[in-house]
């Protein structure tokens, strides 16, 4: 596949060139989410992670400068037009931080002992140290948890002054400057947008990445406050993705999920604020609601963590990839691995290699386990794809699923059922496309020539780009489906079954001007008959 000069992104002169010949090609199913930091940040890295199996940049605005960030998706947008606009950008912002505040020395309380929390700035001791979180000792009531230190330091409330919690020590570690504080309780008062996020936010509109995620979840209305700070900067097409870090959000997560675009199992702050045996059944859960309502999903945290430092995973690590694509992951991801480790391209190819090894252990879908509570037109057009696909196993028929598409909902109802073939998403729209890199399954096909008002001329000419990528032979069936061209989805939807062989030649045919209709369809037509009829 190739996009047309006129079709190419503008790039900076400054861009360097690009290495290697791109190859397009459903290899993994289950897509890779890599984060970008100074191990990843040259253009030969890039393109060795993109070839070694990377589908999603993240770009972590927790850390760096808005210049780094411009300049870093820049990059990236330049070396993914080499590659057929096979990655996507996924911005991250920081959100809410809640930490200690300065102490005397480090120190760790005794099990069992008193220690005070405050508000107020106070160089911390043994007996009382500040959390920076202005209302703390409103917000909190007893009984409730405050861990410190990634959970290491395990403190409950037991009374409360006007200025201080009183709590006690429930399991110890190190109390040290800034260490990160994790409060599971629901009631905190901290907007998920800080003054950060929303200078963050004004550069994120601007650049507009497929997608952004968005930290300290809790509600749907949380979703919703996000998406109005890029509304009002002009941006309505970025795609929000919720990150699952608290308990209040798992009490919430149908609303959640109905308000977003998709969601992030954040393993390591949920798995700080709820018990960490916990943390399994939760992803489970979550991929699995993601999954009937076709929203993406992606599994992250210490996914391959030693990777940092060593050149192989553990057996543990090995196995939650593993467990995550039969979860039915739509990805995976790697933070500190790709973005500060040792070895940020091994890290994207071992993962690649243990995606290709699960997938083949998918087990076969029920399609009915499947459908949403509110199942429409295109989410039966998904079902009854999946059962298209698997009548092509049962003839033995080699092809592929073109789902012809401009926004990209009608082939993630098809993602979702898990069919077993190979799904190219063909859409004259780029940032469609784009998307599109995040869904399981999906390999998108960017063509800006695919446009016009006969259904069945697109789906001819969609048959001819496949054909000339090598994607389709001559021998092959394809199924292609397509959502109305006079309106959205729940207008009307198509799907249809074509000989590839026949297809090419009709599409020959139509570019010279000289396709018609059959004579049996056109004779009774012009009789006012339906064809067939006697």
């Amino acid at each position: 596949m190739s996009a047309s000069s006129s079709s190419k992104l503008r790039l900076s002169a400054e861009m360097p060139p690009f290495i290697e010949k791109p190859v397009l090609g459903v290899t993994n199913r289950t897509k890779i989410v890599c984060t970008l930091g100074p191990a990843s940040s040259s253009p030969e890295v890039l393109a060795k992670m993109i070839t070694a199996g990377m589908d999603v940049c993240r770009l972590n605005f927790s850390h760096g400068s808005h210049e780094g960030h411009r300049k870093m998706f820049n990059l990236v947008r330049h070396i993914s037009a080499q590659h057929e606009h096979q990655v996507s950008i996924l911005a991250d912002i920081q959100g809410p931080k809640i930490r200690c505040g300065k102490m005397e020395k480090p120190f760790q309380p005794a099990i069992g002992s008193t220690i005070k929390v405050t508000a107020e700035e106070v160089i911390g001791t043994p007996e009382r140290f500040t959390i920076t979180y202005s209302t703390i000792v409103k917000d909190l009531v007893k009984g409730d948890l405050i861990f410190v230190n990634d959970g290491v330091v395990r403190l409950r409330v037991q009374s409360k002054t006007d200025t201080d919690l009183i709590c006690v020590v429930e399991a110890t570690g190190t109390i040290s400057d800034n260490k990160g504080c994790n409060i599971p309780s629901g009631q905190l008062s901290l907007s998920v947008v800080t003054e950060k996020d929303a200078e963050d936010l004004v550069l994120i509109a601007e650049l507009a990445p497929e997608y952004l995620a968005t930290s300290f979840v809790g509600t749907a209305d949380d979703i919703h406050e996000v998406r109005s700070h890029l509304h009002k900067h002009g941006n309505f097409t970025t795609k929000i993705i919720a990150k699952i870090e608290r308990p209040v959000a798992l009490e919430n997560i149908d609303a959640i999920i109905a308000a977003s675009d998709g969601i992030m199992v954040a393993r390591g702050d949920l798995g700080v604020e709820i018990p960490p045996e916990e943390v399994p059944a939760a992803q489970k859960s979550m991929v699995k609601k993601c999954n009937k309502e076709g929203r993406p999903v992606i599994v992250a945290t210490q996914m391959l963590e030693s990777m940092i430092n060593t050149a192989r995973p553990t057996r543990a690590e090995a196995s939650d990839v593993f467990n995550a694509v039969l979860d039915g992951a739509d990805a995976v991801m790697l933070s500190a691995e790709s973005s500060v480790g040792n070895y940020p391209i091994e890290s994207v190819s071992v993962m690649d290699d243990i995606v290709g090894l699960a997938e083949k252990y998918l087990a076969k879908r029920d399609p009915n386990d499947y459908d949403s509570a509110s199942q429409g037109l295109v989410e039966t057009m998904g079902h009854a794809t999946k059962t298209l696909a698997e009548e092509f196993g049962d003839l033995n028929w080699d092809g592929v699923i073109l789902s012809l598409t401009y926004t990209g909902v009608s082939t993630r109802m098809i993602s979702k059922y898990r069919p077993g073939m190979n799904i190219y998403a063909v859409t004259p729209n780029l940032q469609t496309a784009r998307e599109l890199n995040l869904v399981w399954g999906v390999r998108s096909i960017y063509a800006p020539e695919l446009e016009g008002e006969n259904l069945e001329h697109l789906a001819l000419r969609a048959i001819s780009i496949v054909a000339e990528m090598g994607v389709v032979k001559i021998g092959d069936h394809v199924v292609v489906t397509s959502a109305s061209l006079y309106g959205d989805c729940e207008l009307g939807c198509m799907s249809g079954i074509y000989n590839v062989e026949q297809a090419l030649k009709m599409w020959d045919l139509a570019k010279k001007g000289a396709l018609k209709p059959h004579p049996r369809v056109r004779n009774a037509l012009q009789q006012g008959k339906p064809p067939g009829s006697k």
